[in-house]
């Protein structure tokens, strides 16, 4: 009984429900700094990530996570081990995660010109940005290659994105956000 409950513990928090914070201010007006959410890897096993989604990623993962890392990271980050975790932990982390939306996915074509983002030939329509008036967009145009997805805060203006380390690979997502 201990292993089945210690199994599906470990399946809930590996799968289901993680939950993360979100510092700086990329994603306003969606999220805030400061607001906690809580993603599930349960849409990404057995699809992929479509335009519209709101992703935790981890861009310092080099190759795929196993189940057996993802099990690692639950014994050291859970919230018993919270109460001992510095401040400064909590900063590297924040550092290498980032919350960004997905607006492109493998095979979509993607271009930036007279600043304005474009997908598959049309001008994409973003109610949810934070200003309609973004400066920092790359003159340029690519296809997104197979794997991958090419992610942006809603704040266009300030966040860190895809922009600045092209596209993500599928693996460093660690899962869709599905509460707020």
């Amino acid at each position: 009984a201990f292993t089945t409950v210690f199994l599906a513990i470990v399946f809930f928090y590996v799968y289901v429900h993680r939950k993360n914070f979100v510092y700086g201010s990329s994603m306003e007006p969606t999220l805030h700094e400061e607001d906690i959410v809580y993603t599930t890897k349960l849409p990404y096993i057995f699809g992929e990530p479509k335009v519209g989604d709101i992703v935790v990623i981890d861009i310092d993962l080099k190759k795929k996570n196993s189940f057996f890392r993802a099990v690692g990271e639950i014994i050291t980050d859970n919230a018993i081990t919270d109460i001992f975790t510095s401040d400064e932990s909590e900063k590297k982390k924040s550092d290498t995660c980032w919350i960004k939306r997905v607006v492109a996915v493998a095979g979509d074509y993607v271009e930036f010109k007279d600043n304005k983002f474009y997908r598959n030939g049309q001008l994409v329509k973003e109610n949810y940005l934070k200003s309609q008036h973004v400066m920092n967009y790359p003159e340029t145009s690519f296809i997104v290659e197979e794997g991958t997805v090419y992610c942006m805060g809603d704040n266009r203006n300030v966040s860190k994105d895809s922009r600045n380390v092209g596209a993500i690979p599928i693996y460093q997502i660690i899962g869709k956000v599905w509460k707020k």
